[in-house]
């Protein structure tokens, strides 16, 4: 239950734009970017305005650093970012 009001808290707090790496942390010149034909589920940690939330998501593609998640936020709009590798976690969905 605690997981899922938090999950609901962060739904409400997703307003605007995500932040998302850089050209120059992505440094996508001179890595090999894998894309997933059949993206697969994941929680990761993304970014409203620098305040961090875990939300449920979709691995998109990534980097040997970097990966390019998509969620749908409190307005269910479809949104992608690219974050650090570290703030993905193979786990499974909260359910709201």
């Amino acid at each position: 239950m605690e997981r899922q009001s938090l999950a609901k808290m962060n739904l409400r707090d997703m307003v605007g734009e995500p932040e998302t790496l850089t050209p120059f942390e992505l440094d996508l010149d001179n890595e090999l970017v894998t894309y997933d034909p059949k993206p697969k589920k994941a929680r990761a940690w993304v970014r409203y305005a620098g305040r961090p939330m875990k939300v449920n998501v979709y691995v998109l593609a990534w980097t040997r650093n970097c990966v390019r998640v998509r969620w749908v936020n409190g307005e269910k709009t479809r949104q992608e970012a690219w974050v650090w590798q570290p703030a993905v976690e193979n786990t499974p969905w909260v359910e709201l």
